[in-house]
């Protein structure tokens, strides 16, 4: 039985974005695997041939040359959009060391003209949800996405690997009886040496799991 907090379909439909889809894979198939294995931090197998991709501590493959995505050991592919971002960030990794020093999504390139819908879509879903109980969001980014835990004075956060190569911050300050809950989501310094600032809006997405696997896990300890 496959377990995945990242949901799988037998088949997920591009629909319109076909086009998108099928370039990723041209742009895969294009230059040397071996070095595209390299840049990106994942493993290349020339006997199958495909990339092993790790996405938020969760084993996909990746053939090659044409790009088709699996989750390990299944016939099942992630969401389109997964499968799109995978392909980007193999295609796109540079190999440039991690700074480990954070950033806000308006500081990369081009991020302030989307900032204002990523602030409403992804981060402040994330104050809503922990800002009363930000220690809950611990267990549940651990658990199933592979979180490393971030506590620094009064805010409570996890460490989320999209890839091996791009890390995420995700931190909350809890709310008062004076002061809202607050959140934000951070990107290492070298984002943009591994995916476009476009794909990195995908942590819409990953707020979302978050929520999901919380309320599975209130739902779980209610029964």
């Amino acid at each position: 039985m496959t377990c995945s907090a990242i949901p799988l379909f037998p088949f997920s439909d591009p629909q319109n974005y076909r086009p998108t889809l099928d370039l990723a894979r041209r742009e895969l198939a294009s230059g040397d695997p071996k070095e595209k294995a390299a840049r990106s931090g994942c493993y290349f197998e020339p006997t199958r041939p495909a990339f092993f991709v790790t996405m938020l501590n969760h084993p996909f493959i990746v053939s090659y040359p044409d790009g088709k995505v699996k989750y390990m050991d299944s016939n099942l592919e992630p969401h389109f959009v997964c499968q799109i971002l995978m392909l980007h960030y193999l295609s796109r990794a540079d190999g440039t060391p991690l700074l480990h020093r954070f950033i806000p999504y308006r500081q990369l390139a081009g991020g302030g003209s989307y900032d204002r819908a990523f602030q409403k879509r992804a981060v402040q879903p994330l104050a809503e949800m922990f800002g009363a109980c930000p220690e809950k969001m611990l267990p549940a980014a651990a658990a199933l996405l592979g979180g490393i835990p971030y506590c620094q004075g009064n805010v409570t956060g996890t460490l989320l690997y999209l890839f091996p190569r791009v890390p995420l911050l995700y931190l909350v300050w809890p709310g008062d009886d004076e002061f809202a809950a607050r959140s934000s989501i951070l990107f290492d310094a070298t984002a943009n040496h591994y995916l476009h600032t476009e794909d990195l809006a995908v942590c819409e997405f990953i707020t979302d799991l978050l929520g999901n696997i919380h309320r599975s896990t209130q739902l779980q300890s209610t029964t």
